[in-house]
C-alpha cells in the first residue's frame, strides 16, 4: 500500500489536470475579491460588501473540477495499462482502489485550500476580517472539506469502475451538473415564500390595491420536511445550503456526507474486485 501510495503521489505532482486545476483554484481565489471590490466602487450599494459573501463560493467550482481530475487522473491508469501491472506485481485490489481514493481525495482537498489561501490573503485587505463568528465559519467550512471527501468518493468510484477515460469523465461531469441542478430546485422550492403580493383592481375606487396572497409553491408540513432532508442528504442540495450559509440542519450535513463517503466507497471496492481487467 505505501509503494502505491508513494507511485500515485508521484504522478499526482506531475499530473497536468492537477496543477491545472491549482491554477484555476488560485487564480478564482485571487480574482473573487477583487471582482466583488471593483464592483462596489463602479456600482455604490446600501449595504458594504464583506469577505464572507464569496467565501464559500469555491464549492459548486470543485464539483465541476472533481470529476474532470478523478476521471482523467485514473483513467490515465487504465489507457497506459498501469492498472493491470499493479495486479501483476502482487498487489492486491483493495489497496489499488484505497491508493487511488486517498490521492484523489488529498488532491480535492489541495484544491480548496487553493482557492481560500489566495481569497483570504486579497480579500482581508480589501474587505477586512470575516464578519461571522468562527465557531460558524469552521462549523460551515468542515461541513464543506467532509464534503469534499464525499465527493471524491463519488468520483473516484466512478473513475475506478469505468476503464474508458472519456467515458467517465463524461458521466462524472454530467452527475456534477445534476447534482448542481437537483440541489438548486430543492434549495429555491424550500425558499418560497409563505406569502406574496398581489395587485388587484378595485372597480368601486378605481384603483389598484395591494393584497397579500398565499404563494401557491410554498412546502408545508411532511412535504417541506422531505425536501429539506432531501437537500441535506444531496450533495447538491448542501453545496447550495453552504455557499449561502443557510443550513438550518448544519450539525447533520457532516454526517450524511461521511456516510456518502462510506456507501459509495464501499461499493466502488465491491464492483472493482468483480472487474474484469483483461
Amino acid at each position: 500500500m505505501g509503494n502505491l501510495l508513494r507511485a500515485d503521489f508521484f504522478r499526482l505532482w506531475r499530473s497536468k489536470s492537477f496543477w491545472a486545476c491549482m491554477i484555476f483554484q488560485v487564480g478564482t481565489g485571487a480574482f473573487a475579491p477583487v471582482s466583488c471590490y471593483l464592483y462596489e466602487l463602479r456600482h455604490p450599494i446600501p449595504y458594504s460588501q464583506h469577505l464572507d459573501a464569496e467565501f464559500l463560493n469555491f464549492i459548486p467550482f470543485v464539483c465541476i473540477l472533481f470529476a474532470l481530475f478523478c476521471a482523467l487522473f485514473i483513467g490515465t491508469d487504465y489507457s497506459d495499462g498501469s492498472m493491470r501491472n499493479k495486479l501483476l506485481v502482487g498487489h492486491r485490489r483493495w489497496e489499488i482502489y484505497l491508493s487511488h481514493l486517498v490521492t484523489c481525495t488529498v488532491a480535492c482537498l489541495l484544491m480548496c485550500v487553493g482557492y481560500l489561501l489566495p481569497y483570504l490573503a486579497v480579500g482581508t485587505p480589501l474587505f477586512g476580517p470575516l464578519e461571522t463568528d468562527m465557531g460558524t465559519v469552521l462549523a460551515y467550512l468542515g461541513a464543506t472539506l467532509v464534503l469534499t471527501v464525499a465527493l471524491a468518493s463519488v468520483y473516484t468510484m466512478l473513475a475506478m469502475l469505468i476503464p474508458n477515460r472519456t467515458v467517465s469523465a463524461v458521466v462524472a461531469l454530467v452527475l456534477s451538473f445534476g447534482l448542481l441542478l437537483g440541489g438548486s430546485y430543492l434549495y429555491s422550492y424550500l425558499n418560497y415564500p409563505p406569502t406574496y403580493t398581489q395587485m388587484t383592481y378595485n372597480p368601486v375606487l378605481e384603483v389598484w390595491e395591494e393584497q397579500e396572497a398565499p404563494y401557491p409553491f410554498y412546502l408545508e408540513g411532511t412535504k417541506r420536511e422531505i425536501f429539506q432532508l432531501l437537500c441535506d442528504v444531496t450533495p447538491g442540495g448542501q453545496i447550495m445550503q453552504c455557499v449561502v450559509w443557510d443550513a438550518p440542519n448544519l450539525p447533520l450535513l457532516p454526517v450524511y456526507s461521511a456516510a456518502l463517503t462510506v456507501v459509495t466507497t464501499g461499493a466502488g471496492l465491491w464492483g472493482f474486485r468483480r472487474k474484469d481487467l483483461n
